[in-house]
This record gives C-alpha cells, structure tokens and sequence, in this order.
C-alpha cells in the first residue's frame, strides 16, 4: 500500500508521500476550482439532469482536480462524479466539494435560515452554532465537503448592499458568532457525516469598503483593520478552528489583500495557524492584473497571489490560463515549484482531513432525511423569533388582541418569503409568510383582508418560461451569444440555448472562458405567448441592458446609472410571434439579469381601501433581492422605490398601522418612527419568518432582538457606528450625530430595573490579565413588568488613557435573561485580555495598566450603572 493510502499515518506523512508522486499537471490540477454547469445539461431550475462524463474527462485532461462546485446537483450525481475521481484517475485523488452555505445550505430543499445580521440581532450567540450544525449536517448529506462561508466581515455602511450577510458593527458581537457558528459547523470530527470544513470571508476588510461600494478599497486604515476586523476572524480560525479562509478583492492602503503575505501568510498561518488553504474570491486574484494594475501580465498575478499565500483559484482565470500561466512561471524560472507544492498540499491535507481517501462516497438516502427535517425548521422559526427588533410600540399598541374583527395585512413582503441574497429559490411547502402567520394565529372570527398594494422596487417580474422562448435553431429558449468585454464584438466565447433570462453570476460565472470580470451577451430568438392579456414588459438588473421588440428599442439602460423604469406596458397577443434581441453587459458588477413580465400594475387603491376596513393595518416593507444584496449598494436608506410614499397613503386612512420591516440593512426611519406607532424591524428572517413575526405581533413570543447596527437619521451621518472614536463635531445643519436608533436596542412587552454593579478585580495588574487574570462585573436585572420578558444586559468599556486613540466604548460582554414578572438574575461578565488589549502602533497586542470606565445598560446609547477598575503596571 503506498503511504498516502494508509489511514495509520498522520495526514503530514500522507501529504508528502503523495505529492512526491505527481506530477506537475497534477499538482496544478489540484489548485484549481471546476464548476459542475460546465459538463452537465442544466434544467430550467438550475438542476443538473446529467453530466456529461466525457465533457468531464476532457476539460480535466483526465486528472482529479482541486474543488469541484457541486451546484444543482444530488447525491446520486456527486457519487458519480466521485468515482471518476476515485477510480480513472491516475493517483485516486478524490473530488472536494464546495458550495454556498451561507444562512442555509444553497439549495432549493434545504432549510433557508435568517441571514446572518438576522442572527446576529439574537445576541445569542449559541444560536450560531445551532445554525451551523443544522447546515453542515444538511450540505454534508448532499455531498458537500467544505462551504464557501460564513462570512465574517465586520460593516458599519449600511449603504453596503451585503450587511445583511455580516454579524455587523461591533467586533466582539461578531467575533463570538464568528466563533460559535465555525464550531458548529465543523463539529469535533470532519470526518462526520454531519460536519463541513468551514471557510471564513473575506478575509479581510472587504465590509468596510469606500462609500459603501461593493469590492472598493477599505476605507479602513491598516492598524484599524488589524484592530477591529482581524479579531472576527482570530475568534474564528484560534478559538473556533476554521480550516480554510477565503481572500478578499479588496486593497488596504494601497495593497491588494489577494498579494498581501503578511495577512495571507504571516497572519494567517502564523499566529492563526490556520492548517487549510485559502481560496480566491471569485476574480480576486485576477483582479492585481485587470482591476488593481499592481500586476503587469496574467502570469504575474498569479504568481503574487500564490507567493502571498493563495493555494486554489475560484474562476479567476480560465482553466488554460491558470494551468498554463503555473507551467510557465516554473518553467521560466519566475516562480519555485515549492511554491506550487505548498498549496497544492494545503489542499491535498484538506482532503485527508475530511477522511475522503478512505470514504469519498456519500449516504444517497440521507440527503432527504436531513434537508428541512424538522428539527432545523424549528431551529430556523427560533432564531427568526429571538431576532425580531421591536423598534417602537406607542401606547402599548402591541401586542395585538387575537380578537380584533379585521385586520388588513399589506405590502409587498406579506405574501412573499423574505429570505434575502444567497438563496438560491426555496420549496413553497415550507415556507410561511406574514399573511400565513397572521392567518394561522388570528381568532377564528377575525376577518383578514390581503392586498399587495406596491412592489419594492418598480414591478414585480415573473420570469419567462421556456415555452414562451423560441430559439434561432428553433429550441426552446433563446439563443445566447457570450462575449468577453463588453462590445458584444468579434467571435463569442460561447454560444448555446438560455431556456430562460433569470441569471445571478455573482455566484458562479457563465462559462468557465468567460471573462466574469468583463462580459456581455447578446439574446436573440422569439417570444410567442400562450394566453392574450394586457401586462408589463420588463428587465431587472442593475447591469446595462437593451431590449427590441421586433426591432424596436423597447428597455434602455445601457450606460445609466439609474435603473428604474425598466418596465413598459404590453398588450400579449396569444400565438403572435415578436422577435426578441436582447443585450446585456456586466458593467455595474452586479452579473444578475432578469427578463420577465406581469400581469398589470400595483393596485395602491385597494390597499388603501382595505386598510379603511380594518381595525389594525398591519404594513410589510422593506427590502428583496433586488434592492439588497451583492453589489446592491445605495446612496439613500429611506425605504426603497415608492414604499415610504405607499407607507404614508396608508396611514392617511386613519387606521392604526403597524409597520412590519423585512430588510437587509439598517434604514432611515425618521418619518417613520414620527407617524406610525408601532414599529417591528424582522430582517430577512428565513422560512419560518412569517411565524415568528405573527408570534410577536399577537404576543405569544415576547420580542427579544436586538440592533447588531446602528440605524442612522440620514445617510449623511454614515458612518455613525457607536464605538467611534473622539473628537469631531456632534452635530450637522440639519440635525444632530446621534443614530436613530443605537446599536444594542430593542424594546420588549415588559419593563426591566438595573441594580447591584460590582466589581471584583480592581487592582490586578496588567500582566496579570495579559496571562489569564479576569476582572468581574456583576449586577442584577429585575423584570418589574407584568408580563415574562428577555433582557439583553449589555457591558461596555472604556480605555480612559490609551497609547493609541482608542473608541469612545466597546461592547466587551453581554447576557440574555428570561425573567418572569418580579424575577432578579444576578449576571456576571467577565472582562480578559481580548476586551481590554490595545493595538499598538507596532502593531503588537498588549495590555495597558491605567484606569476603564464600566458602563452596564440595555443599548449602547443608555447607559443604566457606571463604575471603574485600575489595572496596576
């Protein structure tokens, strides 16, 4: 038996014995990232029928590659790819399997969990790890192996279309999910049938981009990176044990972190110790030579990116390039094969890791047992309800009576599941919305009235199917044409069949030599519909796109930066025939385009009406995946499109309104939280959200969450974050700089009294604490309500004389307590090394003797017991 083959010897020795048998192709091979769309017929739906072993064979020149994307597939697919790897290839070097897995495993059966700053608004951290068992156990049935997630970027822009993905504004809050979620998903053993290797992104300061704008620079300094974004990710890969990271687009000062040794490597494998691999972002690596211009060939970027630590590539360049573009670097003397064989080895001691070379098969019955069993629906409908943010309640409007005689549940987010970016579809039976939960929760005699009323943003669109498309050849669909660039000119790259317009390639792009930085296609062929009816015409996406209709300009947006109005009345003649071209290019980076229609405009009147014949209006906004998202990113956080104008057409009826938010980032509410009474912010809350929010709504959950982000008055007053630093005006022209509402609020149905601080510790020197000496706070919370209530007791500190410019105050603990009416619990936070260290300007972690102020309340802006501690030198 050769040595790598032999589960007795440790995963170091496998490695080595291994790799001194490849050859160079082979090791390329295997810091390489495939895409399962490339050698498979695709459904209309994104399943893969079958794959095309052949296709297969060939674009893998007949070797095992690095990753394999196993995207639309199931177990019975990923067995059969396994086992070309496993028994035609040279060496037997098994598939790893990757996937999306960020608030659920991607796809369209598994259980869709609240995003991320859903579950961050719990302050229950343990939920993290819950979510992350519940997904890995659900991605390791269908046959994946490691995941591309959980993200872990720190943000404090809201306008940052992806928030909704992070654990938000502070580092401590992020960094114990960031912990508890890893934990979770890994478990104890890898070779579980139930865990996943996880891979922490992106690595690092993409979430505090310029201006809030997907993939820019850090507006970050360095040491501030090093200070308050790194922690996440320490908490994540030394405490959590993370295997693998994936590496940002973005540059720090002027360094694009995919060529950054001393974060990709030093950090990293140094005081992290991280033992997998680290993976580009899709185009990272690519980008030092096409976006950075910090390298002058494609060649060269590749060999920045491997010398900075990056072992596998995720689409960044063709499969050619990059194989080619290694070859040449060795060949020529540019680049050592060690390099090569480093991270063609973090890869291979991944895989030993997960046990794939003694069991590289998967359970083809367990998939359908795990995914959206019953245990991870409720997991999902508890974390939507400890998430829940109730932002304003006048008059103890809420909770609602089970007996009110009507109720009116309105708006776009009512009837249709908030589940936010990532999502990749869902399965209908599952799923319960507003107006399900309402429905399922109201009195038997109370009459519920539904009316849409408005959409987010413009019209909804329903996508066309295939029978509606014919092709040029005359198959269903149409015609596609793919070019790189965005000209639309000389020969396309590829050109096949679309059976329908409805593409995201953020997650994947369209074909493994396209360009995903720099593309454009062009759609031609017929649209003959199957039913006479007077509706809409339209295109959604923030790209540029130009629509003919039999040969007339019909949708314009080609080089606008405003995309509204993509929308344009049609009248449907059953069986007549139009000719369809359609063009698109990737332009606004956002790669998503959908070409749809509908049956007629938003009805606001009848909204109105039915709100007029209710005794409570119950209003549903916020945000979908058209207005939130990747490489979403807005100027303004009023609600989007028309809603706040609908919102306030509703109130003008005179009926009490209870405005209900589903949304992905932290909005401006002022002339919200001035006329409607009763406020509920739910984020995108998963599957089970409708549930949660009803429960919350008529009582029977007591509402828990709290604000993992401030929300701003204004976006002019971005970024107001609450650990700031000092210094600055406190006040603009039009208003002051205080958030609307502050990080760490919520309100709840019951009252709570704050008492009893006390602090054991006072004294300790700092080298004590430096080696594991805590300082104690303790106080007492007390529901003095009459009704069962959740506090979340917050603690926060103050470095009062710093060596550096330190925040105003920093969450360094925090408990949630369930108190029935007249019920004390004594909590107790201990403060260590990692809440009270400084970042020098050496960038060395140490702490500093002097005095810390102690500040206990329910949010950051309310401080309820105030106290202090010296440490000694």
């Amino acid at each position: 038996m050769e040595n790598y083959k032999n589960p007795n010897l440790s995963i170091e020795e496998r490695t080595a014995d291994l790799l001194s048998r490849m050859t160079l192709e082979e090791k390329i091979k295997q810091t390489d990232q495939f895409y399962v769309y490339d050698f498979a017929e695709i459904s209309p739906e994104g399943r893969v029928i079958e794959p095309d072993m052949d296709a297969m064979d060939k674009l893998m020149g007949g070797m095992s590659v690095g990753s394999v994307q196993l995207r639309g597939c199931s177990p019975r697919i990923a067995n059969q790819l396994q086992r070309y790897a496993v028994e035609k290839t040279r060496l037997g070097i098994p598939f790893l399997y990757s996937e999306e897995a960020l608030h659920g495993f991607f796809d369209a059966h598994a259980t869709c969990f609240p995003q991320q700053i859903s579950l961050a608004a719990s302050f229950q951290p343990e939920l993290g790890k819950e979510m992350g068992h519940c997904i890995a156990a659900e991605a390791r049935a269908y046959g994946v192996h490691e995941t591309f997630s959980p993200v872990m970027d720190l943000t404090r822009d809201p306008r940052y279309g992806r928030v909704e993905e992070s654990f938000g504004e502070d580092t401590y809050l992020c960094g114990e999910f960031a912990r508890e979620i890893v934990k979770g998903m890994q478990g104890a053993d890898l070779k579980a049938p139930d865990t996943v290797a996880a891979e922490p992104k992106h690595y690092v300061g993409y979430g505090t981009p310029v201006a809030g704008l997907n993939c820019a620079p850090s507006a970050m300094g360095r040491r501030d990176i090093f200070a308050y974004c790194m922690p996440v990710f320490e908490e994540a890969f030394v405490n959590g044990g993370a295997w693998n990271a994936m590496c940002s687009y973005n540059s720090i000062d002027g360094q694009p972190v995919s060529s950054d040794h001393e974060i990709l490597t030093d950090v990293l494998r140094g005081q992290f110790r991280m033992p997998g691999f680290v993976r580009s972002d899709m185009t990272a690596v690519s980008r030092l030579y096409d976006w950075h211009f910090t390298a002058p060939s494609k060649p060269d970027a590749i060999r920045q990116g491997l010398e900075a630590g990056v072992d596998l590539q995720l689409y960044d360049f063709t499969h050619e390039e990059w194989t080619e573009g290694i070859r040449s670097l060795i060949r020529e003397g540019k680049m050592q094969e060690t390099v090569l064989d480093t991270a063609c080895g973090r890869v291979l001691k991944l895989k030993f890791a997960l046990g794939l070379f003694e069991n590289p098969y998967v359970d083809e019955g367990l998939y359908e047992k795990t995914a959206n069993c019953p245990a991870h629906q409720e997991t999902a409908a508890d974390i939507a309800r400890k998430s829940i943010c109730l932002l304003k309640n006048k008059d103890g409007m809420l909770p609602l009576s089970r007996d009110l005689k009507t109720i009116a549940v309105i708006g776009p987010g009512a009837n249709e599941p908030a589940l936010g970016d990532y999502c990749t579809g869902y399965d209908p039976q599952h799923m319960v919305t507003v107006l399900d939960g309402i429905r399922q929760l109201a009195g038997e005699s109370t009459r519920i009235l539904y009316e849409k009323g408005c959409s987010y943003l413009g019209e909804q669109l329903i996508p066309f199917h295939p029978g509606w498309f014919i092709s040029e050849d005359g198959a269903s669909g149409l015609t596609g044409r793919y070019y790189n660039g965005w000209k639309m000119e000389g020969e396309p790259v590829t050109t096949r069949v679309d059976s329908m317009i409805r593409f995201n390639w953020i997650y994947a792009k369209p074909h493994p030599d396209v360009d995903a930085a720099f593309f454009s296609v062009v759609w031609t062929g017929t649209l003959k519909a199957p039913e006479s009816f007077s509706g809409c015409l339209g295109l959604s996406g923030m790209d540029s796109m130009r629509l003919y209709v039999d040969g007339t300009l019909l949708l314009d947006s080609w080089g606008v930066s405003d995309k509204d109005g993509l929308l344009t009345d049609f009248t449907f003649e059953a069986g007549r025939e139009y000719a369809i071209r359609l063009e698109f290019c990737n332009d606004a980076r956002g790669a998503r385009v959908i070409f749809g229609y509908n049956r007629g405009r938003d009805n606001t009147e009848a909204a109105v009406k039915a709100a007029k014949s209710a005794d409570v209006a119950i209003v549903c906004l916020g945000d979908n995946t058209e207005t939130s998202g990747e490489n979403l990113d807005r100027t303004e956080l009023t609600l989007p499109g028309g809603q706040l104008d609908f919102l306030k057409k509703i109130a003008a009826a005179g009926t009490p309104v209870v405005l209900v938010l589903q949304n992905g980032r932290p909005l401006s509410l002022t002339w919200e939280q001035e006329h409607i009474p009763a406020i509920v912010e739910a984020w995108f809350p998963g599957e089970k959200g409708g549930r949660a929010i009803a429960e919350i709504l008529f009582g029977i959950t007591a509402p828990s969450g709290r604000l993992p982000m401030s929300f701003p008055k204004s976006a002019g007053q971005i970024p107001c974050n609450y650990n700031r630093f000092p210094g600055g005006g406190k006040r603009y022209v039009e208003m002051d700089w205080e958030p609307l509402y502050p990080f760490g609020f919520g309100l709840t149905y019951t009252s709570f009294a704050y008492s009893g601080l006390a602090i054991s510790g006072d004294g300790l020197t700092a080298g004590e604490v430096e080696k594991g000496a805590e300082i104690l706070i303790s106080f007492t919370v007390t529901n003095t309500g009459t009704v069962f209530g959740e506090e979340t007791a917050q603690v926060y500190v103050r470095d009062v004389c710093a060596s550096v410019v330190k925040p105003v105050k920093e969450l360094a603990g925090f408990e949630k307590a369930a108190l029935q009416p007249g019920e004390s619990r004594l909590i107790r936070i201990p403060l260590g090394r990692r809440q009270l260290r400084t970042l020098n300007m050496q960038y060395q972690w140490h702490v500093e003797p002097g005095d810390f102020e102690v500040m206990v309340g329910d949010n950051a802006a309310n401080v309820l017991l105030a106290g202090g501690f010296r440490l000694a030198e």
